[in-house]
């Protein structure tokens, strides 16, 4: 590949990492692969534009009213993030493969029940903003195992069954690996579930309705220019570091 400077060189591999998030090794290395073949094919030395424009094959562009919902979900997410202080968000974009996503910094946390009665919160925020700011909701946090629902369910899930936060027998632990049947067999337990998850998306609409403006500040620049990275974010976001916190949901 032909660079044109330290500094270029740098510039494009950040455009392209963030392009990237979201997908493993094997799939950039697969990538990478087929834009050698394509080089390959025409004899010339593979280029950026043969790593960008794999890439964007990988998302064709959305629709700006698509486009607009997913920078609010992202906005959601991220916002609730900082309020809650669950660490540093390094990136928030919604130009990565699977969809939108918030990368946070991985910071040491002790697992107490406040902590992920916030984790909760954050995972239901993006469609929380959907909700106080567009007025609806898309299936677009429900989906596969890997969908904000998905990872909520499982959380509140295994607060109950697993993690010793369960409000009925909390020191018995259900095998962690075969318990997802008790939301279908064990309507107590379903419903115990269900209350953390109301719960929570009833705090991530209050984080959203509270820093409503900020929420929507960070959607129109994410709807613009499809990512967002951690010193602008803290720009951006300013004074929400000083009212962060834990709420304690479990004490309503």
């Amino acid at each position: 590949m032909e660079l044109t400077g330290d500094q270029g060189a740098e510039t494009i591999l950040r455009a392209l990492a963030r392009r990237a998030s979201g997908l493993s090794g094997a799939d950039i290395e697969r990538l990478v692969r087929e834009a050698r073949q394509v080089a390959r094919r025409e004899r010339r030395p593979l280029s950026w534009d043969d790593l960008t424009r794999r890439l964007g094959s990988l998302k064709p562009p959305l629709p700006e009213n698509l486009r607009w919902r997913a920078a609010v979900h992202e906005a959601g997410h991220a916002v609730a993030g900082m309020v809650l202080g669950l660490g540093e968000i390094v990136l928030v974009t919604i130009d990565a493969p699977d969809g939108g996503m918030v990368v946070y910094e991985e910071t040491p946390a002790e697992e107490t029940e406040e902590h992920l009665n916030a984790r909760l919160v954050a995972h239901l925020a993006g469609r929380a903003a959907e909700e106080v700011i567009l007025g609806s909701c898309s299936a677009g946090s429900g989906g596969d195992h890997r969908s904000d629902l998905a990872a909520a369910t499982q959380l509140a899930l295994n607060m109950e069954t697993a993690f010793g936060f369960g409000a009925d027998k909390p020191l018995l632990h259900l095998n962690s690996g075969k318990h997802e049947a008790a939301l279908v067999y064990r309507r107590d337990i379903a419903e115990r579930v269900n209350r953390r998850l109301e719960s929570a998306y009833g705090e991530a609409r209050e984080i959203v309705r509270e820093h409503g403006q900020t929420v929507e500040r960070l959607a129109s620049l994410l709807s613009c220019r499809r990512f967002l990275e951690r010193q602008e974010l803290e720009r951006l976001c300013e004074g929400l570091r000083s009212a962060s916190h834990f709420r304690k949901m479990s004490d309503r």
